[in-house]
């Protein structure tokens, strides 16, 4: 097991530049046809934040800010709503991983542990220019940098795990079953209400957050924006989450393993 994880993690290294490029031309291919092109990529969360803080804030909540926060309820809003669109673009996409790039997989000798990472980098880059526009935001509300803002890369180097082990997961799942991409088109919606996005989740026991690795990572950007909260000071949570990339590790695993040989013949 431990074999195959190392030859994974080296070839992912290994072939960075060459993922970088393919996930770069996926995403110009996407917004190749908009004469605008890489603005609307941006533009679709942020008016997605902006119709969820007009409707919420100025509507149900009034305006008030989250009890402990040291922002504006805006950021605090802002952070997670950042999270849920990088993880949202990968929930269901990230399932057509290896059937979506199937030239790559049969007529390259492109290492098959990398695929996904190209589906998780070319959305990573919109994620980046979200999360500077979030920091100008705190800015210009006056939220000031915070040496709370250094675990930040901690965060995103997380979300990138957990995200390149849903894909890998997913991707070999829905080759076996294409019930599988259904099934997660269904529960998307009800992740996005359910994770804690909209809602303050802090000091709740209910396992479902507390084992929800999409809540982890949402209340981590909360963390470092609006709580001022170290990471290794939610040590409980911090296990729940490696726990359950520990358990996705070995479920991934499993599944490379067999099919690995096999994947460009099913393709």
């Amino acid at each position: 097991m431990f074999s195959l994880m190392f030859r994974v993690i080296k070839e992912n290294i290994a072939y960075f530049p060459q993922t970088l490029r393919l996930a770069r031309a996926e995403l110009k291919r996407t917004y190749m046809t908009s004469d605008f092109g890489m603005f609307w990529a941006i533009m679709k969360p942020f008016m997605y934040l902006l119709m969820f803080y007009v409707a919420i804030s100025s509507g149900f909540r009034g305006g008030k800010d989250i009890e402990g926060t040291v922002c504006p309820y805006f950021i605090w809003l802002a952070a997670g709503i950042v999270q849920w669109q990088f993880i949202a673009d990968l929930l269901v996409g990230g399932a057509s991983c290896y059937n979506r790039r199937k030239s790559i997989v049969r007529n390259t000798k492109f290492p098959l542990s990398t695929v996904p990472m190209i589906a998780v980098v070319s959305k990573m880059m919109v994620y980046l220019i979200m999360i500077g526009i979030l920091i100008l935001m705190c800015i210009f509300m006056g939220v000031m940098p915070s040496i709370y803002w250094l675990q930040l890369p901690l965060y995103i180097a997380l979300t990138v795990i957990f995200l390149y082990l849903w894909v890998m997961i997913t991707s070999l799942m829905s080759i076996i079953s294409a019930d599988i991409l259904e099934f997660i088109k269904t529960i998307k919606t009800a992740f996005f209400w359910l994770s804690g996005i909209l809602f303050n989740v802090k000091g709740r026991t209910n396992p479902f957050f507390t084992w929800n690795p999409i809540s982890y990572l949402a209340e981590g950007f909360r963390n470092t924006f609006a709580y001022h909260i170290w990471i290794w000071e939610e040590t409980s949570l911090l296990m729940h989450f490696v726990v359950m990339l520990l358990i996705m590790t070995a479920v991934a695993y499993l599944l490379f393993r067999r099919m690995e040989k096999r994947l460009p013949e099913i393709l």
